[in-house]
């Protein structure tokens, strides 16, 4: 008797049931999902004419954590931008937010799960701390992990420009996703590549309108300090520093992991989705700021075993006798 049907149904159930648990308890604690707020403060200083990246007087309180951040904003400008209407809602905003995070989540999840019960079950029994982690903080990963798993859904049913769009807007928010524009131009997607290009230029002017070039600049200087003393614990560095490695021989370590990886995407482009799982581990391992719902995104890595893709949407790859097509999922 054929049992697979019975896993098919029963990890997935497994891996919900085990996130549920652990959400309920998580929850004992209170609930109050403190990106969210963070996001929302960011989007008060900007709507106040106050300073993004630093509290002036009046300012709603943000959780500093010295050395690993000393600002009340890590992430790029955009976010606030977007949080500028929100904020006019006051808190009902960050809650506005969190529902969509829990939404893409947990629609990313499912999308996932009914391509591949088995694996993403096991995935996502894997990942259960940083899933409930990341549904609880309303951190703006919830939309990454939904957009970057979107972009590869959309290349595989050759909506390329869609898709560069995509990872263009994830770039926007967080920036690590750009080793994402490297697996693009690797692919020889043009069209993705050129969309990339478009939406990022024209994401950058309405953040440069809604937050001002100076928080940009500011912004610089933050990178520059995350990447080196502000590396966090959970990022190579700062597990790293924990082990008793010398500070000056950490801190450079995300950025050996993204070049590491840049190199690998590049040797395994005539292996696309294997290069695509390679970019997503870079671009979490290769982070200098890692939190426990970071790890949420390498579920973005299974999609091109959810969605493996017409295999003429790969780069050519020549041989002896001519040029043949490589497999999208590799």
């Amino acid at each position: 008797m054929d049992t697979r049907w019975i896993w098919r149904i029963a990890i997935p159930a497994i891996a919900i049931g085990l996130i549920v648990a652990i959400q309920i308890r998580y929850f004992d604690r209170g609930f109050i999902p403190g990106d969210s707020f963070t996001y929302l403060a960011a989007g008060e200083r900007l709507n106040a004419g106050h300073p993004l990246y630093a509290l002036s007087p009046g300012d709603r309180p943000v959780d500093l954590k010295p050395p690993y951040w000393t600002v009340p904003l890590l992430s790029p400008p955009p976010i606030a931008v977007l949080f500028r209407p929100l904020a006019l809602l006051g808190d009902v905003g960050a809650y506005v937010w969190w529902i969509g995070c829990v939404l893409v989540i947990v629609g990313t999840c499912v999308a996932l799960l009914r391509r591949q019960p088995v694996l993403v079950g096991l995935a996502m029994i894997v990942l259960s701390v940083p899933i409930v982690y990341e549904i609880g903080v309303g951190n703006l990963n919830a939309f990454l992990v939904g957009g970057i798993t979107a972009a590869w859904y959309l290349m595989a049913h050759r909506r390329d420009r869609a898709a560069g769009a995509v990872i263009a807007m994830t770039t926007a928010f967080k920036l690590t996703p750009v080793i994402l524009a490297w697996w693009l131009i690797t692919q020889r997607r043009w069209g993705a590549v050129r969309a990339f290009l478009a939406a990022g230029v024209s994401l950058l002017a309405v953040s440069v309108f809604g937050a001002g070039l100076s928080a940009h600049f500011d912004y610089l200087t933050i990178i520059a300090g995350t990447s080196s003393g502000g590396t966090s614990e959970l990022s190579l560095a700062g597990i790293a520093r924990g082990l008793g490695v010398p500070t000056s021989v950490a801190s450079p370590l995300p950025f050996v992991v993204l070049l590491i990886g840049a190199v690998l995407i590049a040797v395994l482009r005539h292996r696309p989705g294997l290069a695509w799982a390679v970019a997503i581990a870079t671009m979490v391992f290769g982070s200098p700021v890692v939190n426990v719902n970071w790890f949420t995104l390498l579920l973005a890595a299974l999609a091109p075993l959810a969605w493996p893709g017409p295999p003429d949407t790969a780069v050519p790859v020549a041989s002896a006798e001519g040029t043949m097509t490589a497999s999208t999922v590799g």
